[in-house]
Formats: C-alpha cells, structure tokens, sequence
C-alpha cells in the first residue's frame, strides 16, 4: 500500500500535469484562432478591393457611355447650345478620367485573374470595347463641332452609326463587368478562387457578346 506522502507527491505530479495541459491546449487554440481570423480577415479585405476595382471599371465605362448619350440626345433634339455645351464638357470630364484611370484599371484585372501577364479580358476590352468607345466619340465630337458651326449633325451621326456603337459598348460592357463580377466572388477556402475552365467558359461568354464590333463608315 502506497504511503501517503507518495500519494501526495502522485496527486501533484498530476494536478500539475493537468495545469500544463490546460494552458497548452489554451495556447494553442489562441494560435489557431489568431491564424485563422487573420487569414479570414485578409480573405475578406481582398475580396472586397477587387469588387471595389470590378465596380470602378463598371461606373466610368457607364458613365462615359450615358454621358455620349447625353451629348448626342442634345444634337437630336437641336437644343440650345448652353446645354450642348454643358453636357459635351461633362462628358470631357469623363473622358479625361477614363484615360487617367485606364491603366490602373487595367492591371486591377490581373490581379483580380491573378497573374501578371495581360488576360482574355483585359485583351478583349482593349480589342473590342476601346476601340467601340474611340470611335463614339469620334463621332459625337464631329458631330459637335458641326452644330456649333452652324450645321445641321444629325446626318454625320447617322453614318457613324452612333446607336449601334452605343448598344454594343452597353452589351459588351455589361458581358465584361458581369462576369469579372463573378471572378470575385467570397472563397473562404484555402484552395478557393476560380479554376482555368471557369476563367475560360467566363472568357468564351465575354467575347461572344463583344464578337462583332460596328463598323462606323461615312467617317
């Protein structure tokens, strides 16, 4: 039979093997808490700066799209010419911050696809978009210019077919937005994120609606 000081010495032993356990076992969750709600909250941050720059891209492709509009409504309707002249300076505005910002723009996509190297959307705005909206605006400038001079601008617009080019770069920027849109979406998995066929298929619906880009003749 054990004596009762050995008993004593066993029951601290233990108690103070316990207390160890306890407060390894509490240090160690803290760890795994702090780890993960770091990585939580980093997974959080960045899915919110990527739909941030997805929407900065939505608004100034729109904006300058509404703002054409705007300028070419006036010409239609053969408003004065204070308020042709106010909304083609706002739609300058627009402009000026659309070439400021492009760039940036730009490299948001790649990050937002995760590379360095230029993507199928960044490719397809440049090829398909871009060039809808120079040619827009070529054609509402002209168009400008000719009713401050005096003339009549409706039939320059008409042959620059500025409607179609106003419904394509309404479509194809809608396509591109959409579906970048959808690349940001909330993984709370390490291995989250969107796989290459998910990026392609997006790809492949993206460019299906920026296909044709109109022609403007009679320039």
């Amino acid at each position: 039979m054990a004596s009762p000081l050995r008993l004593l010495r066993e029951a601290g032993l233990m108690r103070y093997n316990l207390i160890v356990f306890a407060l390894l076992t509490a240090a160690l969750n803290g760890l795994v808490t702090a780890s993960v709600g770091a990585w939580l909250g980093q997974a959080y941050t960045s899915h919110i700066a990527r739909r941030e720059s997805v929407q900065g891209l939505s608004d100034l492709v729109y904006e300058r799209r509404a703002r054409a509009g705007l300028v070419v409504s006036s010409l239609r309707r053969g408003a004065d010419l204070e308020e042709l002249r106010h909304r083609k300076r706002a739609y300058d505005d627009v402009f000026v911050e659309w070439n400021k910002r492009i760039q940036t723009n730009l490299l948001q996509i790649r990050d937002l696809m995760g590379t360095r190297d230029a993507t199928g959307f960044e490719i397809l705005m440049q090829e398909a978009l871009v060039p809808a909206l120079t040619e827009m605006d070529g054609c509402l400038t002209k168009g400008y210019d000719l009713r401050i001079a005096g003339q009549d601008p409706m039939p320059l617009i008409e042959a620059c077919k500025f409607p179609a080019l106003h419904q394509f770069a309404l479509d194809c920027a809608k396509a591109l937005t959409d579906e970048m849109f959808r690349m940001t979406r909330l993984s709370l998995s390490p291995f989250g994120g969107s796989s290459r066929r998910e990026i392609a298929e997006a790809d492949a619906r993206a460019r299906a609606a920026c296909a044709r880009v109109p022609s403007a003749g009679g320039k």
